[in-house]
């Protein structure tokens, strides 16, 4: 009996760990989203770098932007949703969840490329910026509303200089 009830819950931390994991969406993934510049108009895009029990949204009159969301079996509200953005130049991937190991693996990846991390100023929440040559990528925590903690990658076009934290364009993030 006691082996029994091992097994059950050793089952159901695995299953609740799966489904952690599937909202979960990888660096390499996020930027692969960002680089295709379909990504604004096709879902297959996106579609392709996400698990199977991602969910599209298109765009409403009062949700402009189309999205995919997570939503766990028994869950009445999406646990992450992401969308991609039009951003001059580029575009940006917005990763919300309320899942804080998602965003530790990104910042995982993002330290294992050995990128330096910098504050930025967030009234109410806790922010840093990750910066290569080719992205930057804003981890977002403590954030009020229903998505705690977000990740946005911006991938940075050939033969433009990435912005510095102080100009409009990253204040607007």
């Amino acid at each position: 009996m006691r082996i029994f009830i091992l097994l059950a819950l050793l089952g159901s931390q695995l299953a609740f760990a799966s489904a952690a994991r599937a909202q979960c969406v990888t660096l390499g993934d996020l930027l692969a989203i960002g680089a295709d510049p379909t990504s604004l108009v096709s879902g297959k895009t996106v579609t392709d770098h996400v698990s199977a029990e991602w969910t599209f949204i298109a765009g409403t009159a009062s949700a402009k932007e189309a999205s995919w969301s997570f939503t766990p079996a028994g869950a009445t509200a999406p646990t992450a949703r992401l969308l991609v953005r039009p951003q001059r130049p580029g575009q940006d991937v917005v990763l919300k969840t309320t899942q804080a190991n998602c965003v530790r693996d990104v910042r995982s990846e993002l330290k294992s490329r050995k990128l330096t991390s910098q504050p930025v100023t967030c009234p109410g929440c806790e922010a840093v910026r990750y910066q290569s040559p080719e992205f930057d990528v804003t981890l977002y925590s403590q954030m009020k509303g229903e998505f705690p903690f977000v990740v946005v990658v911006h991938q940075v076009p050939p033969a433009m200089p990435p912005a510095a934290s102080g100009t409009p364009a990253a204040k607007n993030r």
